[in-house]
Order: structure tokens, then sequence, then C-alpha cells
């Protein structure tokens, strides 16, 4: 590339340097693996930032020779993807990916979406010794200035968002710049800053990051970023950055929904809103709220039995509390698992509202049930959020058994039922809790009803352990419990498996259009008497509320 620079500049007149001044750096990887791959790229080129490493990388540029100059290699195709997944993965607001590939004579920028690809060609960047013309030069020289020029665009133009990196110190949330109303609702702006922070003016908040919490993704479908800080130098908080399909419910939707009414255990917001609307078809959303500890196993590891026996029932009573509270809001979680239930101080509270479906959208309806008439019904809360009930419910029913983690989901969830109800996050809550009082020093893939093979395999295998309630504690890894847990185990077990004291039909693993009731006089020996309540009005039935939203074709009492 130098050559083709110094060959380009004899010809091109003076004042006309395809090569501007900038503020880039410039790193020669060859000798040292990109983080997350296998891979050694040529060069990465930095911006803005005072630590050179993956973090800060602006653009990568990869140069290869190929006995077939016309066509891509297959294996030179995943690299340049994985640097792109890499890129989108560690730099929480960056919209695309830009990885620049010279492969034969010609120059191109691949540039890595959430979901989609663009290759865009820039020109000829080598040429022929033997033949060299003015006119090839200035072919160089031109693909070399359009190089340039996409590099040393801000960042806020060319691949981010804004400046946030694994290497930020603080964010700014404000309502005062840039603000975006739709209907009565201001989305707020966020901005990163790299340098110390005195004084914020304007109305402004800061957060200050102390950690990032890691949490891998993948490049297509939800993408997240945690931070842990400070917000405002007295609240210890988390910041989570959202990249969603415009499609699905946002986060802070489900939790303008949820606070409503009063429900118990979900993390206190301090802030929400949108960053980008739609680019792709994502966009891009921020929650900060505030940390809630440590999961719930984490929790327990280091507490004695004593401890453990003194605590856990009372964590049951405050989740299905907490499920039976959102239920009657209209919420379903749809992601109870391990990583979301946490505790801190012995309150427990069930976080990660993201993969939330709203039970029914009818606007007199969900109006009637609000506290007072000056709270937002759901179909208000969609406006102000900018995307359309009516959609995003059908969109959510056909995610139903697609959402959630594997492991910690129920059985008929585990068999593609097509529609899920609060019977579903109730069996989560059993594995859940199962999990987290097992032996510390056993491995789930060592214990039956944790050995994930596939979807379908685990849905029978646990069918088959809950037939026997001699032995279900057991294959779950719990040999022997006291009877307290005994107790509190069985009660579940009997709630969700044994309706009219019988063993649940062998459809529930295999009949989707199964219609599955719950035993609700063992119910009082674990379950908040609240949430006993609020889930009993409909005489124990618990139909999915989903499968009106199905069967009843368009949607009514729409007001959008």
């Amino acid at each position: 590339m130098v050559n083709a620079v110094r060959v380009a500049n004899r010809v091109i007149p003076a004042g006309r340097t395809p090569i501007p001044a900038c503020r880039l750096n410039l790193g020669d990887h060859q000798s040292d693996v990109i983080v997350g791959t296998p891979h050694k790229p040529d060069i990465a080129f930095y911006h803005h930032y005072d630590v050179i490493d993956i973090d800060g990388v602006h653009a990568i540029l990869e140069a290869k020779m190929d006995s077939n100059p016309k066509r891509t290699p297959e294996d030179t195709r995943g690299q340049l993807a994985d640097y792109g997944h890499v890129l989108n993965d560690q730099q929480a607001t960056r919209t695309f990916a830009p990885v620049f590939y010279l492969h034969g004579h010609l120059l191109t920028l691949h540039a890595y979406y959430r979901d989609k690809l663009y290759i865009v060609e820039l020109g000829q960047l080598c040429f022929n010794t033997d033949r060299w013309t003015p006119e090839l030069a200035e072919r160089i020289q031109t693909c070399l200035m359009r190089f340039w020029f996409l590099l040393t665009l801000e960042s806020g133009i060319f691949g981010h968002f804004c400046d946030v990196s694994k290497k930020s110190d603080s964010f700014f949330f404000s309502q005062k710049v840039n603000v975006e109303s739709k209907g009565d609702s201001k989305i707020e702006v966020l901005y990163s800053v790299s340098q110390d922070v005195k004084d914020v003016k304007d109305g402004a908040a800061l957060f200050c990051i102390k950690e990032t919490i890691a949490r891998y993704s993948y490049m297509i479908g939800r993408h997240v970023h945690l931070f842990r800080g400070e917000f405002n130098g007295k609240h210890d908080a988390v910041l989570k950055l959202s990249w969603t399909p415009v499609n699905r419910l946002p986060e802070g939707a489900a939790y303008a929904i949820l606070n409503k009414r009063p429900v118990e255990c979900i993390p206190k917001i301090f802030s929400k809103g949108l960053l980008i609307s739609d680019l792709n078809g994502y966009w891009l959303e921020f929650v900060l709220m505030e940390y809630c500890g440590k999961s719930m196993t984490e929790y327990l590891k280091d507490k004695t039995d004593n401890q453990k026996v003194e605590l856990v029932p009372g964590f049951v009573k405050q989740l299905t509390l907490c499920l039976a509270q959102t239920y009657d809001t209209g919420v379903l979680h749809r992601d109870i698992s391990a990583g979301n239930v946490c505790v801190k101080n012995d309150k427990v509270y069930v976080i990660d509202w993201g993969c939330a479906k709203v039970i029914g959208w009818g606007a007199a309806e969900d109006a009637a049930k609000d506290a007072t008439p000056t709270q937002l019904n759901h179909i208000d809360v969609a406006e102000q959020w900018g995307f359309n009930a009516r959609t995003v419910g059908q969109v959510e029913v056909a995610k139903d058994p697609f959402t959630g983690t594997p492991l910690f989901m129920g059985i008929p969830m585990l068999s593609s039922s097509p529609i899920r109800g609060i019977l579903d996050d109730m069996e989560s809550v059993l594995y859940v809790v199962m999990d987290a009082v097992r032996p510390a020093d056993t491995k789930r893939d060592d214990i039956q009803g944790f050995k994930f093979l596939d979807s379908q395999s685990l849905a029978l295998s646990r069918y088959s352990i809950m037939m026997v309630e001699e032995k279900y504690l057991e294959l779950f890894g719990i040999g022997n419990p006291g009877k307290i847990f005994r107790d509190l185990f069985h009660s579940m077990r009997r709630f969700l498996f044994e309706p009219g004291n019988q063993y649940i039909s062998h459809q529930l693993w295999w009949d989707s259009t199964f219609k599955r009731q719950a035993n609700w006089d063992a119910a009082p020996r674990f379950m908040h008497p609240e949430a006993i309540e609020l889930l009993g009005e409909d005489n124990g039935q618990l139909k999915r509320p989903a499968e009106d939203e199905v069967n009843a074709g368009p949607f009514k009492k729409l007001t959008l």
C-alpha cells in the first residue's frame, strides 16, 4: 500500500494527497490474536482512544493473496465475519462493524450489521508494473481517497452511534440535548466520555462505569451490553444497552407497563429510552436500573445448610408473588432462569424483562384495570415507544416456543408448544430453585435433570423424572434434603404436575393444544397468599392467555 501511495502521489498534483491528517492510530496485529477469535488481522485502526486494544478499534484491514482473485475463499469470508462479530460484540453502541478487505487488486468494505452484510467496492489498489499508466495511478489515488475518507469520519457517522466501548468511563443522560418527542413521552439522549467528569450541568444525569458485566451475545437477535457503576454519585446501578429487533417488545416498554401498578421484586428504573429507533430492523434501547445483587445460586453458595433452609422458602414466596402480580398487570416474563433471579439483602429480584410478552392489548379492558384513570394503558405505552401493538402481540406469540433459556424452560416450551402462560414461568421457578440449592460441588452436566442434549430429549427426560416422587430430587442433584426442602419441592411438584392428585397426562410434552391445570390444594404450602388470590380467579384453569390472540385472528378493541 505504501508503494501505491508513492506512485499515486507522483502522478497526482501537489495538494491532493490521498492520506489526509487524521486522529487514527494504526496497529499491526499480525503477531497478536484478536480477542475472541483465532485470527491475526493485518491492521487495526484505533480512533480517539488512549488505550490501544480491541475495545477501541474503529475498523480492520485484511489483505490476502490468492490464486483466484475474483472469488473470496470461504474460510476468509468466515474470518472477516469473525472480525465483524468481535467488534459488534465488544463495543456497545456500534451500529455496524467495518472490515476492509484487499483481495487481488480490489479494496472492498464489508459492513457487518446485526443481521445483514453490505459489501461496497472502493476501487483498484494494485496494478501490473509492466503496464503502469497515469490512469492506473489515478484509480489507485481515488480508491485511497475513498478509503481514508471513510476511516476519518467521526464515529457517530461511521460505525458508532456514540463513542462507547468497554474503556469509556462515564455516560451522560440528558433531557435537554437533542431531545426527541413522541406523543407526550421524551426519549432521553445518552453519550459517553472517556475523561474525568467533575461537573454535571443542565439537568443531565451521570453514570460512572466501574466494571463491565460479561455477557456473550450472538450477532443476530437481541444483543445486550451490561455495565455496573454509580448513578449520580449515590446509586449502585446497572446500565443495559440492548440491540433489539424492531418488531419485538422493548424492555423499557415492559417496565412501563409493570410500573402502572405496584409489583414486588422488580428493579427500580432510573431512566430508560430509545437511542436509535430503527437501523436495518433493529433499535438500540437503554435501561438504567438499580443493581440487584448476585444470582440466587451465587448468593446461597456461602450460606450454611441451616441458613438456606431459613431463606429459600421465603425466596419462593417472593418469586411467586412477583410473577402473579406481573401476570395480573398483563406481562409474562418468559425467561425465568438462574441468571435472571437475583438476591440482595435477602430480597429477591426478577431481572431481564427483555423477553417479556404483554398479555392482551385491548384498550378498553386494560384501561379498566388501571389503578387510576391518569395511568397509561398498554396502547398508550405502545404509541410512546413507537411500535404497533397489533403486530408486536402476534410476533411475541409466534416467538413463544423459542424464547427463554432452554435449561430452565418448562416441558411444554421444550416441546415447542406454540403458546405459553404463567404455569410455564412457575415451572421454570421450580428448576431455578432446585439448581440454587443443589450442592455447590456438583456440576449441571453430571445431573440428569439438567443434562441438555436437545430440547425434545430434555422435555421427555424431565417428564419421566417428575413422574417418580421418590426419585426426582435425587435426579436434580438434591440427594438428601431435610423435611422443609422436601415439603417445599413436593408441594411445587404437586401444584405443577398432579392436577386432580394424579400425575399429569403425557399430552403435556407432545400435544401443543393441551390445556394445563394446576393443583391448588398444594399452593398454600409454597406460594404467597396474595399470589394465590391473584391467580385463583380463573378457578385454577390458568388457560394460556395468548391463545385468544392466536385463535381470534385480528385483534379487537385496538385504538392504534
